[in-house]
């Protein structure tokens, strides 16, 4: 590899990476606040469902009652036991207890958390996800998560705890749960779970007759965070992220950006609302959409991150009824497209997403006809190398060009070594009567960096490559190739000994010793150059994927071969041209 193509890596790099972080993410962000409206209210609202009683004016108001805290008003309904119901379908493994109404574990069995256990999303010691609250004026919250519910299972009330299996198509789960108040005031939390997949419904129906009218507004919230589902925690912890749609407007708030802890509130039509970890996802989706906020919550210490959805109480209700669509599993695109909401969103595949589509696409296609993504991954690096070959070719024409100038190149230098004006002119003009372009070695590798980049994305942040292996101590393509474990961590090379990026370097080296050299460099330069390059490159993919430094070692390994072929077309050619002038 010659100098010129090797800068144009290390350039690229540096330029994707300052771009990403010094202009892409700052104008992301300056736009997400652009963006931000205020919720979309009309003059009047006289109730939100059809069988809500006319406002009562001020005078006709029974007397509140005063709540205790956050917890639960006075002349509460008379308190059960706890009650915990388990349900079991295909796919998931929920607790849900009555202290709260909300659910208390979710475990899906399909995905293995080390070698002894399945992923479990709700952190162990977190009081539950889907709790309920309400505002009063002032901002005084009124959180029901400590509140004991009475527990109804498909209609019937249970006063025990009760375990319940889906595993017939067409079998359902109606959990209910109910807290009453004083006056007839009453709130109800029903959730609907079926065998197959990872959602479920969610109902929220509430009475504001008299205790609960001096509210301004309820909400519904995840704020018993996630758990790290990954060997490597703070892997996990740097892709946690709250986000949700707005108004046709994609949020996403990461973990880092909680520093203070303080809630992000967006106002308009809110769709969904979830937090995600690098390869899971809590969302609930609105079933009918309207205005209100989506409130994403984290705190950077504690590796929190949540969700609520919060409405105003318009014209003052006297009932209540919302509909949701929760879903608690991977992130998954194809299963998250389905939903037409724009859930798909959560899967992070960076700046050049439409690339990474297609790439993970294109994977996920031939995964059913090739049962190893290692295999894929050489696939995808040929089938690069095909698409690119006639421009490689003609590069290393280029480079050969630039080799038989360089004699001439270095007179220039010498000649005109005071007037770096005259060098630049007198160096194109050598270019153009040589029919030489210096962009032509470069071209190639800047038109392969978009793939190179999407790759990246799709082996980092895909479920489908989640542990995926390939073959001898190669057991994980999303994550670095770990033959052995150092015991300690050491700088630059963390705790294991990765063996692939030192394989790649051994390529790179190779690779520039056969393309001969650049075009224009001094020899000690050139030589320092295809030294210091593979060293380089070497520690900068040796905390990559396994699978991204695989995609580039088949790549280099094609190159290598290529390189060889054109050299010796090229050889060839000339030596029949020579030939044929001495013939003349």
């Amino acid at each position: 590899m010659d100098k010129r193509s090797l800068m144009a890596i290390v350039l690229t790099f540096l330029v994707i990476v300052l771009w990403n972080f010094l202009y892409i993410k700052p104008k992301q962000e300056e736009a997400r606040n652009a963006m931000l409206k205020k919720a979309e209210q009309d003059s009047v609202y006289t109730r939100e469902d059809a069988g809500a009683e006319p406002a009562r004016e001020e005078s006709e108001l029974v007397e509140e009652e005063s709540f205790s805290g956050s917890m639960a008003p006075a002349r509460e309904q008379k308190e059960h036991e706890p009650v915990e119901i388990k349900v079991f379908t295909r796919k998931m493994q929920l607790r849900l207890g009555s202290i709260g109404g909300e659910i208390k574990s979710v475990k899906l069995p399909e995905f293995k958390k080390n070698e002894d256990g399945v992923v479990e999303l709700i952190p162990e010691g977190a009081e539950g996800g889907l709790g309920i609250g309400v505002l009063r004026s002032g901002e005084e919250e009124v959180d029901f998560g400590g509140n004991g519910f009475t527990v109804m299972v498909n209609g019937l009330e249970v006063s025990g705890d009760r375990e319940i299996r889906l595993d017939s198509s067409g079998e359902q789960a109606e959990i209910l749960f109910r807290r009453e108040f004083a006056e007839g005031d009453y709130i109800e939390k029903r959730f609907l779970f079926f065998p197959d997949g990872y959602t479920y419904k969610f109902s929220l129906e509430m009475s504001r007759d008299s205790l609960l009218r001096g509210t301004e507004s309820y909400y519904v919230k995840w704020d018993c965070g996630l758990m790290v589902t990954e060997e490597k925690e703070d892997w996990d912890r740097r892709d946690f992220a709250s986000l949700g749609r707005v108004s046709e407007e994609f949020y996403k708030e990461s973990l880092g950006s909680f520093g203070d802890a303080e809630p992000k509130r967006k106002q308009g039509t809110v769709t969904w609302a979830g937090a995600r970890t690098k390869y899971f996802l809590s969302a609930l989706m609105v079933d009918d959409p309207r205005s209100g906020d989506l409130v994403m919550l984290g705190d950077e210490e504690a590796g929190f991150v949540g969700f609520a959805i919060s409405y105003p109480f318009r014209g003052d209700p006297r009932r209540v009824e919302r509909h949701f669509t929760g879903y608690l599993g991977p992130l998954d695109m194809s299963r998250l497209e389905k939903f037409g909401m724009g859930l798909e969103d959560a899967v992070d595949l960076g700046w050049l997403r439409f690339f990474s589509v297609i790439i993970l696409k294109i994977m996920v296609f031939l995964k059913q006809f090739i049962p190893n993504y290692g295999l894929i991954i050489i696939i995808m690096s040929i089938m690069t190398k095909l698409l690119f070959y006639r421009l490689t070719h003609k590069s290393f024409k280029s480079m050969k060009d630039m080799q038989k100038l360089q004699p001439k190149i270095k007179k220039l230098q010498e000649k005109y070594k005071d007037d770096k004006e005259k060098l630049n002119k007198e160096t194109m003009k050598l270019y153009k009567e040589g029919g030489v372009n210096p962009l032509g070695g470069c071209l190639p590798l800047i038109l392969q960096m978009p793939v190179f980049i999407a790759l990246f994305q799709v082996l980092r942040n895909t479920i489908e490559l989640r542990n995926a292996p390939f073959i001898l101590w190669i057991d994980n393509l999303s994550a670095p190739d770990a033959l052995f474990s150092f015991g300690a961590s050491l700088p630059i090379l963390g705790d294991t000994f990765n063996l692939l990026p030192l394989i790649m370097g051994g390529a790179m080296v190779l690779q520039s010793k056969l393309g001969g050299g650049g075009a224009a460099a001094p020899g000690g330069q050139q030589k320092m150059m295809q030294t210091m390059m593979p060293i380089v490159f070497t520690f900068i993919f040796y905390g990559m994927p396994s699978g991204l430094v695989l995609y580039w070692i088949v790549n280099n390994l094609l190159t290598i071969t290529q390189q060889y072929i054109a050299n010796r077309e090229i050889e060839k050619e000339e030596r029949e041209k020579a030939g044929e002038n001495g013939t003349e």
